[in-house]
């Protein structure tokens, strides 16, 4: 089952009812009353990145990301994201993804929070993924992309034989 949020898109009134709705479950009212948490928790976790602490996002993610990734292959795929970036200029996050048991991870609860990002090279896409651990979430995942706009489309011209 996957739940997805997005303040951007939710007004006020909406908000108060979807809440209500996700309460009405208790896999989905556990996974409510931490979101502010994990939010917190991704936030937190993402700013190592910004200050040059790859080492320590790698050792305090979850198992299952250290086992499929090497601390060396994080350092360089973060080494490689900041090269191809620059600097941060700003961040926010823009949505969660709530997933419930998702293929090829452990059977668990996980939330996916992306923030949209301001790199002094492109603006970006960040997603942390996060398994829910007791009553804190911890890291699993973490993939950056550039945010291309499409292009605009081409105005449509009139046709000279009419």
């Amino acid at each position: 089952m996957t739940t997805l949020l997005s303040l951007k898109n939710i007004s006020c009134a909406a908000g108060f009812a979807l809440a209500g709705m996700l309460a009405s479950s208790a896999a989905h009212a556990q996974t409510t009353a931490s979101i502010d948490g994990a939010i917190a928790t991704a936030s937190q976790w993402v700013a190592l990145a910004d200050s040059n602490q790859a080492e320590r996002m790698w050792s305090s993610s979850g198992p299952a990301m250290q086992k499929s990734t090497s601390k060396e292959d994080w350092l360089k795929y973060l080494s490689a994201v900041k090269n191809e970036l620059g600097p941060l200029g700003s961040r926010q996050w823009a949505q969660i993804v709530h997933v419930t048991n998702p293929p090829d991870l452990p059977p668990g609860e996980y939330l996916n929070i992306a923030f949209t990002g301001r790199f002094a090279k492109a603006p970006t896409v960040e997603k942390v993924s996060m398994v829910q651990a007791g009553d804190k979430w911890i890291p699993v995942g973490y993939v950056i992309t550039k945010f291309e706009p499409a292009a605009a489309a081409a105005p449509a011209t009139a046709d000279p034989k009419k």
